[in-house]
């Protein structure tokens, strides 16, 4: 058995810590990974896992098209690879073609995200295809919008390996941290993961109590402009960028909450991570984030885009310590009874035995 995963990028995001995480442990089952690269590159070297850099397979140019089958092919026959996963919706439809062509090959999809579009090109992609999805949101978007048949569907919770120990970030704003009120949020920096939102509804808080630090983690392409934002709020000397970081789940360890203002997930990690080392989250009541933290008992739940009620949702937690420690004691026992890393791992060795 030799599997091939194929991802739009090994950079920051939470589907491609999922294909690192299922390719250094799953035990001595041999993998290889076809993206246009990023930062777990590295890391995948470190652990023996060959990378391929291939197109962007989002692309729609005939000629990328063509050049990419053509990789992946080259890259199957080198390889001798039995297995092809799928880690993105255009990932799943070169899977669909190579498949035809050569009849060895089987195929896993993993849905990452909720979509509404395209509905006949992934209908035909995973016809014949093993499903998971990374959370019941998912999957019922799998079964409702693309009318995949319920019983084809299998849900795989996201997970994190929970660190043994936990070594406190270097950075001075947390050594000197004293009486200041860390808030933190993660993600790429993005319209889907609503990082102005969260900018915009911290700033009335900063207004009020100058003892507010805000830490933003991640990096994309709204980086300039959400850091302007900042300045126009006139908050930038209470605000950090952090951009990419290897230590987040030691940087969330010591924030005294999170906030996940997403506009649209799958089954986002960043709660899982925040509850793997019991910390609280105040995130959108949206379909994956809602999977995860049930409101008043492991974490707060607000509107989507309403800073106002962000903002308040926020002073609950700075203001209420008990409420916030009741929480933090509520997501412990939910990241240790449903997100086990031991079942996420088995659970797909399970399924590429099967295959």
């Amino acid at each position: 058995m030799k599997i091939l995963h194929i991802s739009r990028t090994m950079g920051q995001g939470g589907a491609e810590k999922v294909v690192y995480q299922i390719c250094k442990d799953s035990n001595d089952i041999e993998m290889v990974i076809a993206s246009t690269g990023g930062i777990y590159e590295k890391e995948l070297s470190k652990i023996g896992v060959k990378h391929y850099s291939i197109p962007d397979i989002d692309s729609k140019n005939p000629i990328t098209l063509i050049k990419t089958y053509l990789k992946l092919k080259k890259i199957i026959k080198k390889e001798e690879i039995t297995i092809v996963h799928s880690h993105h919706r255009m990932a799943a439809f070169y899977s669909k073609i190579l498949s035809i062509f050569n009849k060895k090959i089987k195929r896993v999809y993993t849905a990452h995200n909720i979509f509404y579009n395209k509905k006949k090109l992934l209908k035909f992609s995973l016809s014949g295809s093993e499903i998971i999805a990374v959370g019941d949101g998912v999957k019922n978007n799998l079964v409702n919008f693309f009318e995949i048949k319920e019983e084809k569907v299998k849900v795989i919770y996201n997970s994190i390996e929970k660190l043994k120990e936990i070594n406190k970030p270097e950075d001075d704003f947390i050594k000197n941290k004293s009486n200041k009120i860390l808030i933190g949020t993660v993600g790429r920096l993005s319209e889907q993961k609503g990082i102005d939102i969260f900018i915009s509804s911290i700033s009335e808080l900063i207004n009020k109590n100058k003892n507010i630090l805000a830490i933003v983690i991640g990096d994309g392409e709204l980086k300039e402009e959400l850091k302007k934002l900042s300045q126009k709020l006139n908050i930038k000397d209470n605000i950090k960028f952090l951009g990419y970081r290897s230590d987040v789940i030691e940087l969330i360890s010591e924030m005294d909450f999170i906030v996940l203002a997403s506009r649209w997930e799958g089954l986002p990690l960043t709660p899982i991570e925040t509850f793997s080392v019991g910390k609280t989250i105040i995130a959108t009541n949206i379909d994956g984030n809602n999977e995860i933290i049930k409101d008043e008992y492991n974490g707060l739940l607000f509107e989507k885009d309403n800073i106002n009620e962000l903002g308040d949702k926020m002073s609950i937690l700075i203001s209420d310590i008990n409420k916030r420690k009741e929480l933090e004691k509520n997501a412990q026992n939910t990241f240790d009874e449903k997100f086990s890393y031991e079942t996420f791992i088995n659970n797909y060795i399970n399924i590429y035995n099967k295959l």
